[in-house]
């Protein structure tokens, strides 16, 4: 019995470590986990590492070292299509047949067809997201220090979620905390940090009570927080918002939204409105039994709302992904 497990995320890397756990030395069960980068991610502390918070070492794993066991198989390439019909993944050089499969592949930014929000803004997905979005920061303050024009210090971050509010605080920590320890007292006060929500709330898929404590907790840390505000372009120098206004930046931050990082899919698969995998109350996506589907790519319907989007959801769903195979 051969099982692929697509991604090396918190639901495709657990879902292996559970497996492994289950079928060491069964010789009449292989295990093979696919993923684009030999490593680990730890996601929720990307916004740490961006400003200065974490080191890399706490930051990444390389897959081999998390199970340390020869017995198992890692690939290291990207999923292109899936053939659902014929068992068969798709590698760029290389083909996969299956007899289970678990869907694991995560997310990707979704820029809503705004014009220019994907050529102009940053994004935190992933490491070299990260750093890139680190150095970006030293070099919009040099450039300030220089008295340089091209040193704009207004901060626009896009979408009031989990990991926009939690980026906002730590920027503010950054710039307003250890940078200023750095560059001077005038520099630093041409600091903005601004965050756009399109609802009327921060963090909405949290209580009420914490929602307004992240307001006012985000307000205390010197964050302009604008809701009920869409952006409608992003470009080199600004960002426009729905009602006609014009911030002037050269740092948009977008969290405003992700969207399933699904491949080409070959078969009579169901998707929500958000192009995720529709699955059952066993993470079975619906029409094939034998094909799972967890974390960001799969919609599971519980008290008529789905899931949400975050790495605690993938790392239980791997658990009963896990378990489901011993049934």
């Amino acid at each position: 019995m051969k099982i692929v497990i697509l991604g090396g995320g918190f639901g495709g890397v657990y879902t292996l470590k559970y497996l492994h756990r289950f079928f060491h030395n069964k010789k009449e069960v292989k295990l093979i986990l696919v993923n684009k980068k030999n490593y680990f991610l730890f996601t929720p502390l990307l916004h740490e590492f961006a400003t200065g918070g974490v080191s890399l070492e706490n930051l990444v794993e390389p897959v081999r070292e998390i199970i340390k066991c020869c017995d198992y198989e890692f690939i290291h390439g990207e999923v292109e299509k899936i053939d659902l019909e014929k068992k068969i993944v798709y590698l760029r050089k290389k083909e996969i047949k299956y007899d289970y499969l678990v869907i694991a592949l995560g997310s990707k930014t979704n820029f809503y067809n705004i014009p220019g929000a994907k050529e102009n803004s940053f994004t935190l997905k992933s490491l070299d997201d990260a750093i890139k979005l680190r150095n970006h920061f030293i070099h919009m303050f040099e450039l300030a220090a220089n008295n340089d024009n091209e040193g704009n210090l207004t901060f626009v971050i896009v979408g009031g979620g989990a990991t926009g509010v939690e980026l906002a605080g730590e920027m503010s920590d950054y710039f307003y905390k250890t940078f200023s320890k750095i560059y001077s007292k005038e520099v630093i006060s041409k600091v903005k940090i601004i965050l756009i929500e399109r609802g009327d709330e921060l963090i909405s898929q949290f209580s009420p009570k914490l929602r307004q404590k992240a307001l006012e907790r985000l307000k205390k840390q010197n964050i302009n927080v604008l809701l009920s505000k869409g952006v409608v372009e992003v470009g080199e120098n600004f960002l426009k918002l729905d009602d006609g206004e014009i911030i002037k930046t050269k740092t948009v931050i977008w969290t405003a939204g992700i969207e399933p990082n699904l491949p080409e899919i070959i078969g009579n698969v169901e998707k929500d409105n958000k192009g995720r995998l529709i699955v059952n109350e066993y993470l079975q996506v619906k029409n094939y039994e034998n094909v799972f589907a967890i974390g960001d790519v799969c919609c599971f319907v519980q008290n008529e709302k789905p899931l949400p989007q975050l790495a605690q959801v993938a790392f239980r769903q791997a658990e009963i992904a896990g378990k489901i195979f011993l049934i």
